[in-house]
């Protein structure tokens, strides 16, 4: 998924007040622990594709708590 594509699912969403959730999908372990997104915008990280680590793909990195 794109910045973009989670920009738009997003947008579509009504109250914008709802906790983001995060379920990892691991069906073998059934591991049902719930992550959520920290509160703060240091949760949110760039890495632009080409920087050190990521020569060939970026990526944002949401950092969150369990």
């Amino acid at each position: 998924m794109t910045v973009q594509e989670l920009i738009d699912a997003l947008n579509k969403i009504e109250d914008k007040t709802l906790f983001v959730r995060v379920l990892e999908h691991r069906p073998e372990d059934y591991d049902t622990t719930n992550y959520f997104l920290e509160h703060s915008l240091d949760s949110i990280s760039e890495h632009s594709t080409g920087s050190s680590g990521h020569e060939l793909h970026g990526e944002v990195l949401l950092t969150g708590y369990a």
